[in-house]
């Protein structure tokens, strides 16, 4: 029989049980997203492989090592970010080791002072004292005790034995953890060469795509334009939507323009606005897995050499991921729009939201949606933008950075 762990020990190794599977489980969900990037990045090397040189397609493959590039990097911060966790892990079983260790030495101790007692009395002593009892009933009372006291000595020997097993359990899963540690490291090295890699096939594409500058040059201005007109576009379908509510609330009861009603009133539209700004840095993505390949504003285009503005980013998922509305609001008009494929323009109140290059659309104009309503699928593997989502978001008349809004993908 081993005697119970005091309540001090029973607390501590409690929690450390506790802590190293809240270790562990985070260790697994850093994982998932790791094969999550896994396959985004294996799609683009595989779309890489079927590539040819002629310019077109070099363009297209230059593209794609940008954003394999992104990926490459957020896939080097979770590999890092797990192995800090492994090093956690380890500091966590060491504490450990250090705490079975001292019980272990505390238990060896009482047992030697058991073993002096015993060897300065001896068994004479045990034998007398029975011999010495002035009745059967104190006879019975010391060879109680007597019997009490040999299995104590036994148990403490089986407590000993024990506490050995649990050490050494414990130090054999320190040495798989730094094992794993090890493991880590070098894929994180293999990872970081990786990356430098494609950052030097980028660079070589890069200065080919140079030697072609007025093609180069026209696709600048395609950009320019296809930028010009997503912001024209979105004033006029604002402008228009504000025309029509206020030609509903003016207009004379039963007349024409009485019967035009917006989708939703405008105590419901406020409600909308309010709700979105308190979300300010905790929005939702709209898509799961996402990475931002494509950063909002101001971008010097690395083989044109000029600047553009970029009204809002490109997010990087799975071909044909479920597009979810960040918000509530109600959708105020559907349309494709030249380099940015089809499109659902949001209306949240003072606030809109834009997804573009969408592969499916599932919604209608005026239709009301709820926070994390499906409305469509992002590109596919065809789209105009590849496997990407386009989001925009504009806060009154400007469009603004949607990073800033966004919850972090993770911690």
């Amino acid at each position: 029989m081993v005697l119970a762990l005091t309540a001090p020990e029973l607390q501590a190794q409690t929690s450390y049980e506790y802590l190293r599977n809240q270790i562990l489980e985070r260790q697994r969900d850093t994982r998932t997203q790791i094969e999550s990037l896994d396959d985004q990045i294996e799609r683009i090397s595989e779309s890489l492989s079927e590539t040819s040189r002629e310019y077109d397609e070099v363009y297209a493959r230059f593209e794609e090592l940008t954003k394999l590039v992104a990926l490459q990097e957020e896939r080097l911060r979770q590999m890092n970010r797990e192995q800090a966790q492994i090093e956690e892990e380890i500091t966590l079983i060491e504490q450990n080791l250090r705490e079975l260790q001292r019980q272990l030495d505390a238990l060896i101790e009482e047992y030697q002072s058991t073993l002096r007692y015993l060897y300065k009395h001896g068994r004479t002593t045990e034998l007398a004292l029975l011999f010495t009892s002035s009745s059967v009933n104190e006879l019975l009372v010391r060879s109680f005790y007597l019997e009490k006291f040999n299995s104590h000595v036994e148990e403490q020997m089986a407590e000993i034995e024990a506490k050995q097993a649990e050490l050494e359990q414990t130090s054999r899963e320190l040495e798989q953890t730094r094992e794993r540690n090890e493991e880590a490291l070098v894929s994180i090295m293999r990872e970081s060469e990786s990356l430098e890699q494609q950052r030097q096939r980028q660079q070589q594409l890069s200065e080919e795509l140079k030697e072609d500058v007025e093609s180069l040059e026209q696709q600048k201005t395609l950009q320019e334009q296809q930028r010009d007109n997503l912001m024209s576009t979105m004033d006029r379908l604002i402008a228009e939507e504000e025309r029509l509510r206020r030609a509903s609330n003016s207009a004379a009861p039963g007349s024409e323009e009485a019967r035009i009603v917006s989708a939703v009133s405008d105590e419901e539209l406020a409600l909308f606005g309010e709700r979105f700004s308190e979300m300010k840095g905790n929005l939702p993505w709209p898509v799961e897995n996402g990475v931002i390949t494509q950063r909002f504003g101001t971008r010097a285009h690395p083989v044109f050499g000029t600047r553009t503005q970029n009204l809002g980013v490109d997010i990087a998922t799975l071909p044909e991921s479920p597009v979810e509305v960040v918000s509530d609001g109600f959708v105020y008009n559907v349309q494709p729009l030249q380099g940015y494929g089809d499109m659902i323009f949001v209306n949240h109140g003072g606030y809109l939201t834009a997804y573009g290059n969408m592969s499916e659309i599932y919604v209608r104009r005026n239709q009301v949606l709820s926070k994390g309503e499906i409305i469509g699928l992002s590109g596919a593997e065809d789209s105009i933008r590849g496997p990407v989502l386009f989001f925009v978001i504009r806060e009154g008349s400007q469009v603004v950075n949607p990073e800033t809004w966004l919850q972090r993908s993770s911690p």
